[in-house]
């Protein structure tokens, strides 16, 4: 999930990431339309408000969803409505002005956006009859166009699509049941809601739907004189596109705008910002740090500003690149051609800032992704949507977090924060802490004057700029961490947050964690929900109250049927945690309910797929003896040696990912176990080639090993080379294999990298420390552990009496394994204590049983440089 699509997720609370429903919006919901007779559901719980007239609905067919401009929104919910009452036609729509607005937004979600009302028409000649009335009702108004959909009218902003009426869940081939539809031969697909119109080839298809197609096919068409080379950016104001200009064969970026959609904080659309982009780009023409404007076109309804393509790499990309943090093996002459690079591209910015500021403009949202450094290493400077002249109310846009100046600064300010930010962030990529903790510039300051032979204070005044301009306390002198606090001391201001944000009143979860706890069974699986903390805490040896897994109980036995079957984001994780936790009469029903649809996952990771049922099953077996569970781990594994056949056949590139969590590492931890418990060395041989599978995605980094993810390199627990590694030390206890254990030193060596982006388990720090702790050897890897006990601290940020981590792109806490607080606690107590706190999880024995643990090496303390305030 990127960035933009967890916009919606960061609305609702400053905080934590939580479901857009439960927004405050109280004071801007609709007047309620008249409905005569109708049932009207409305619950804070749900975005929609639904309108039922008592008539029974078929569960998928054509169905109307119409837009609104916001200001115009509550007339057509009025007429709309009084349409769907007098042919007393279920209907529902959004309950408020500012989910409107959010769900319509620059970052929100394409194939759903501009939905306002949907309208379920009985039968086809219902359908027919409303598509009229509602276009005449609603004549004149104007809406976003909605992606998913077919315009019906120019008239008018109503659409239609073919999908569910009722919600249908059902398996689809993949490893978690889906929102689905039924084809007429009774078997159920999944309800596709892309962001373009694409109904089943064998939807029922009206002749006037027909007719309408092959209408709008042709008042539609685009016919650009570009001809597209790629997709560069998507957003649901519009795409930005690289092209080629079919007459001179030049380079080109188009960039898009769609009307009355993508909208900012001040209501504005779309096409406004890319007029008034283009206003700005002219008004910087003489300076030569914009690319140059080469054409301002519409074609049919969108607007296309054609720009200059601009030879190089964004400063974002570039610095990584060169980052010696990144790089395994760096020396401090790495360090010094870095700062060197890095220091005078940053001069060049700032000279290129100064002039922009001479030429009567405010940037507005100076960030690594808006500055393009060239092959010369000259700077130029991109996406001025947020750019306005000095003296004039700054723009609706958000901006990039870390980098965007706290609201109420204006004017010059704003660029000002931004490059003290970037001259920060360019040493160490977290300026995004700053978002959940003020202090954090300074405290990254001292970290970057630890590391890089940066001149005297060059990083302390950048810290020193940001706080001066946004108000806040200044970051402390040089000197030592926040608080030198000891390991017993930040291990209780972890689980004081974490059991402080306990919320047992909620249904759809129990502690914050990251969006993808939204999913369904998000709020009880071991990644993102409930299972996950009450796992870390009873493992580290910490109270569980009693509440929260009873909690945990009913919540996994209420979605039981709709949660995937697998151990990570599964119910075989919730099962697992419940039978550690003593609950072990629901935890056999809640296994043998999801072992009973095992034949359903087809992945060979351990979120969803079937490696984590078998895990599972072992796991029982080893806890309690029962020669049933190993039956049922006998045959997954006859179905992993399937669909690992089938995955070796395959060319590399095809397969859906590598590592613990979605490749084939996650099958090979599973058949070793697998051999542990049985002797059988054909469950070895399957492993080592499900072990090379992944190892053939890896890439070689400096002498390191990590896995080839297209655009970077990946080291994480889940799904990087780490993951893998870990597999792969599993592997070598018992058997050797050529160049096996030669790839886990290279693994070893990425793993002892100095920085990641992300604290959590399986994407960061945390992952690295608990794989150095189960398989790292030697005196290197001790040093390397031991830096990490220190530097995980250094995401810390204060939260209530205690301390807490920030989840996905820093930009909010999250509490969950995956990501948050949970796992890095896990992570911590295991390497202090020397122990393998993911054993019980992987198929291995109960911490009380017959933990492992591992060999005692040096203990040295940590020293975190974050802590309360």
């Amino acid at each position: 999930m990127n960035l933009e699509q967890m916009y919606a997720f960061c609305l609702a609370d400053p905080v934590f990431f939580d479901v857009p429903q439960r927004i405050g919006d109280e004071a801007e919901r609709w007047t309620p339309p008249q409905v005569g007779d109708a049932t009207v559901v409305q619950d804070d719980a749900d975005v929609w408000v639904r309108v039922f007239f008592g008539r029974p609905l078929p569960n998928q067919g054509w169905k109307i969803h119409v837009s609104a401009d916001v200001p115009a929104a509550q007339e057509v919910l009025d007429r709309a409505a009084a349409v769907c009452t007098a042919h007393r036609v279920a209907f529902k729509y959004l309950r408020s002005g500012r989910l409107l607005s959010a769900f319509n937004s620059k970052y929100a979600h394409r194939g759903s956006s501009g939905k306002f009302i949907a309208v379920y028409p009985a039968d086809e000649a219902e359908l027919k009859t409303l598509l009229d009335d509602l276009t005449d009702a609603l004549d004149g108004q104007q809406g976003p166009y909605i992606l998913s959909d077919l315009r019906w009218s120019e008239r008018s902003p109503v659409f239609l699509r073919y999908g569910a009426f009722a919600a249908l869940w059902a398996d689809d081939g993949g490893d978690a049941p889906v929102l689905a539809i039924v084809r007429p031969d009774g078997t159920p697909v999944a309800d596709p809601r892309t962001a373009a119109f694409t109904p089943p080839r064998w939807a029922p298809m009206p002749g006037f739907v027909r007719e309408r197609i092959e209408r709008f096919s042709v008042i539609s068409r685009v016919d650009l004189p570009y001809e597209i080379v790629r997709p560069l950016h998507f957003s649901n104001g519009g795409g930005v596109y690289l092209a080629k200009d079919t007459g001179t064969g030049d380079l080109v970026v188009l960039k898009e705008a769609r009307p009355l959609a993508g909208l900012d904080a001040r209501g504005l659309d779309a096409v406004a910002r890319l007029r008034h982009e283009h206003r700005m780009l002219t008004a910087l023409a003489g300076t030569g740090l914009v690319p140059r404007v080469l054409g301002y076109e519409t074609h049919w309804e969108h607007d296309f500003l054609v720009q200059e393509y601009i030879d190089g790499d964004a400063l974002a990309k570039a610095g990584v690149r060169r980052l010696p943090l990144v790089r395994p093996g760096a020396t401090p002459q790495t360090y010094a051609e870095y700062t060197d690079w890095a220091l005078a591209v940053l001069d060049k910015v700032a000279a290129a800032v100064a002039a922009v500021h001479r030429a009567g403009v405010v940037f507005g949202d100076l960030h690594p992704n808006n500055v393009i450094v060239r092959p010369d290493d000259t700077v130029t400077f991109i996406d001025l949507e947020a750019a306005h002249p000095i003296g004039e109310e700054r723009t609706g846009l958000l901006g990039a977090p870390g980098f965007a100046a706290p609201a109420h600064v204006t004017g010059t300010d704003i660029d000002a924060y931004g490059l003290a930010a970037l001259r920060l962030d360019q040493f160490i990529p977290l300026t995004a802490l700053s978002s959940p903790d003020p202090a954090k510039p300074g405290q990254l300051a001292r970290w970057a004057h630890e590391l890089f032979p940066l001149p005297a204070g060059y990083a302390h005044e950048a810290a020193a700029a940001m706080a001066a301009i946004a108000g806040t306390t200044a970051p402390a002198p040089p000197g030592p961490g926040a608080v030198a606090g000891d390991w017993e001391e930040n291990r209780a201001g972890l689980v004081a947050a974490l059991t402080a944000c306990a919320t047992p009143g909620r249904d759809d979860r129990l502690f914050p964690n990251d969006p993808d706890g939204a999913r369904e069974g998000g709020g009880t699986n071991l990644s993102n929900g409930a299972a996950g903390v009450l796992y870390a805490l009873h493992a580290t040896g910490q109270a569980v109250d009693p509440a929260w897994t009873d909690w945990l109980v009913a919540a996994a036995l209420r979605d039981i049927d709709r949660a995937p079957v697998g151990l990570f984001n599964g119910a075989c994780g919730v099962a697992t945690v419940l039978d550690l936790l003593g609950r072990h009469e629901e935890a056999t029903g809640i296994l043998g309910r999801a072992l009973d649809r095992a034949g359903g996952p087809t992945s060979l990771g351990l979120l969803t797929g079937l490696p984590g049922a078998g895990l599972t099953a072992l796991g029982f077996h080893a806890r309690r003896g029962d020669g049933g569970h190993l039956d049922q781990a006998l045959r997954i594994a006859d179905r992993v040696a399937q669909r690992l056949g089938a995955a070796l056949d395959d060319p590399v590139g095809r397969d859906p990912g590598a590592g613990l969590t979605t490749g084939a590492a996650g099958a090979a931890l599973f058949l070793v176990r697998l051999h542990e418990r049985t002797g059988e060395p054909g469950w070895l041989d399957l492993a080592e080639r499900a072990l090379r599978r992944d190892l053939a995605r890896c890439v070689d980094v400096e002498g390191s090993l990590q896995v080839d993810d297209g655009w970077r390199s990946v080291l994480y627990l889940g799904t990087g080379s780490t993951g893998i590694g870990l597999a792969l030390a599993a592997f070598l206890e018992h058997r050797t294999g050529e160049g096996l254990a030669e790839a886990l030193d290279s693994i070893r060596l990425a793993a002892r990298g100095q920085f990641t982006v992300f604290p959590g388990l399986l994407d960061g720090r945390a992952g690295l420390l608990y794989f150095l702790t189960a398989a790292g050897h030697g005196a290197e890897d001790d040093a390397a552990l031991q830096g990490h006990r220190r530097d995980v601290w250094r995401h810390a940020v204060p939260h209530g009496d205690g301390l807490a981590f920030p989840g996905r792109h820093l930009v909010r806490l999250s509490m969950d394994l995956a990501t948050g607080s949970a796992g890095v606690l896990l992570a911590m107590d295991g390497a202090h204590r020397r122990t393998d706190h993911l054993l019980p999880l992987l198929g291995g024995p109960a911490p009380a049983t017959a933990a492992r643990s591992l060999p005692d090496r040096s203990r040295s303390g940590e020293t975190p440089t974050a802590g309360r305030r």
